[in-house]
């Protein structure tokens, strides 16, 4: 990564033409319906297609874990503006990750564009959306089945 970097820091000032990589505007993630002060929210922001479900696996995702009670209003900082899917999960009891019941939720989840709840995860398609260049507010409905 850092010989990309340096590869493309020589290519521009051998070029003479020098380029700044985007700042990027501020993305704020308001959260509704938490419904106790318990535990951990964990939100996983992915511009990976393929992997926005699980951030551990995508090594270009942003994740912030906060104390639940604390979780209404999450500033992400400066986001490149591109196209990105939001995941939230309220780990009440803190083991990090989504508990499941025979393929039921136990816990708090949600989802950028707050889609409809059906049998399954949500598609990248129903969930993904893009981020502009200035500042913007993703508000997200924290979702129990249990």
């Amino acid at each position: 990564m850092a010989a990309v970097s340096l590869l493309v820091a020589v290519a521009t000032i051998g070029a003479g033409v020098p380029t700044m990589p985007e700042a990027g505007a501020d993305l704020q993630v308001q959260l509704s319906g938490v419904r106790s002060a318990k535990g951990v929210v964990h939100l996983c922001l992915s511009p990976n297609p393929g992997r926005f479900l699980d951030c551990k696996a995508d090594p270009n995702a942003i994740a912030r874990t906060l104390a639940a009670g604390r979780a209404g209003r999450i500033d992400l900082g400066p986001i490149r503006a591109g196209t990105y899917a939001l995941l939230v999960v309220h780990d009440e009891n803190r083991n990090g990750k989504l508990d499941m019941m025979m393929g039921i939720p136990r816990e708090g989840f949600g989802f950028s564009n707050n889609p409809s709840m059906k049998p399954r995860a949500p598609k990248w398609e129903e969930i993904r959306f893009t981020m502009p260049a200035n500042p913007t507010v993703q508000q997200i409905r924290v979702r129990y089945v249990l």
